[in-house]
């Protein structure tokens, strides 16, 4: 049966069928209802019937799929993500674009939400429409347990960019966030600032969790770590968001002479607030953020802030999908990769 040319394309996602709902109708699996698609031998003409037959009724349109699974698995990789706007995600975007592009492989994507209450149906239908096999997962949705059980059903690998923990079974990329943050506001400490602000970022992201932790470490041993000395609060890695928590902080009878924001899209909220108060960068205040997005570097003061390797990130994660492994390996491994501090002109001398 010719799956690719018998059924319509102009179906919309909305009532689009899913290989797992092929599978219910027939009542076999996933891999049987691939297998069937892609004409393996060994299948017995009562199970391949029962398939087509099912594949008959729903319409199911494989799309891609079929094609991809011919030209072989290895040559599509997905992505999802869920915060379009966000200077991170786009940053990975691209580095991963560009790993695909120089290993001479597809990258689709999709805009996801893991909290929607049809995201596995979104999710099936991404995958039958794309015949993606590997999958890049970023924060928060690479700790989302249901997600990952998806995934082995469905025999699709994938690499988690930024766990909370890492996953057995699973590659993980990790950048040391606690030791990036901490060593950024030691920078801040070295330079004679004791009030230091922090504003964290989305509580749903582990990354804002390590990130405060290094920065209350690092004015812990510097014996700054009292309600005197150190404010936070939370931006949730939104302009909007960190501007108010930094006009509310340098409004304070006690305001910080220093601020730490959890992403650079804050750090520029903050010094916007600044700019509204009469004060300036870094004499008054001082200013650092994290990524190294590009407005960090074309803002003026430019910004202080923890560069993420982007590129070695994507790199990582599309090698890990280049080796000679079936779908269904578990591997088990966490890529450490280093990150930068680069001091730029808004931190400076506490103002005596």
């Amino acid at each position: 049966m010719n799956y690719r040319n018998r059924y319509s394309v102009s179906q919309t996602r909305e009532f689009m069928a899913t290989i797992a709902e092929v599978a219910q109708r027939a009542g076999v699996s996933t891999k049987t209802v691939s297998r069937v698609m892609n004409n393996y031998e060994h299948i017995s003409s009562k199970t391949r019937d029962k398939v087509e037959r099912a594949i008959e009724e729903l319409s199911f349109q494989p799309g891609f799929a079929t094609t991809a699974s011919r030209i072989g698995e290895s040559l599509s990789i997905g992505m999802l993500y869920g915060d379009p706007s966000s200077g991170y995600q786009a940053r990975l975007n691209h580095a991963v674009l560009k790993a695909c592009s120089d290993a001479r492989r597809y990258l689709a994507v999709e805009l996801f939400d893991e909290k929607s209450t049809d995201w596995r149906h979104q999710l099936e239908s991404f995958l039958d429409r794309t015949g993606v096999r590997n999958l890049i997962l970023v924060p928060p949705m690479c700790d989302s347990a249901d997600l990952h059980e998806l995934l082995r059903e469905r025999g699709v690998r994938h690499v988690l960019i930024s766990p909370s923990r890492p996953v057995s079974g699973d590659i993980s990329i990790v950048m040391d966030e606690f030791r990036a943050s901490r060593e950024i506001t030691n920078h801040i400490i070295e330079l004679g600032h004791k009030r230091i602000g922090h504003i964290s970022g989305h509580p749903d992201h582990v990354a804002t969790i390590l990130r405060r932790q290094g920065f209350e470490e690092a004015m812990a041993k510097a014996g700054l770590a009292t309600d005197e000395f150190m404010v936070v609060k939370s931006g949730r890695f939104r302009f909007r968001a960190a501007l108010q928590c930094a006009e509310d902080m340098l409004s304070s009878p006690n305001p910080p002479t220093a601020i730490f924001a959890a992403n650079d899209e804050m750090a520029s909220a903050v010094v916007m607030a600044a700019n509204r108060l009469g004060l300036r960068v870094p004499e008054d205040l001082s200013v650092a953020g994290f990524d190294d997005a590009p407005i960090a570097s074309v803002m003026w003061p430019d910004l202080t802030t923890i560069a993420q390797p982007f590129e070695k990130i994507g790199e990582a994660a599309v090698s890990a999908f280049m080796k000679n492994r079936p779908s269904d390996e578990q591997v088990s491994e966490t890529i450490v990769l280093p990150h930068q501090l680069i001091v730029r002109a808004s931190t400076g001398p506490v103002k005596s």
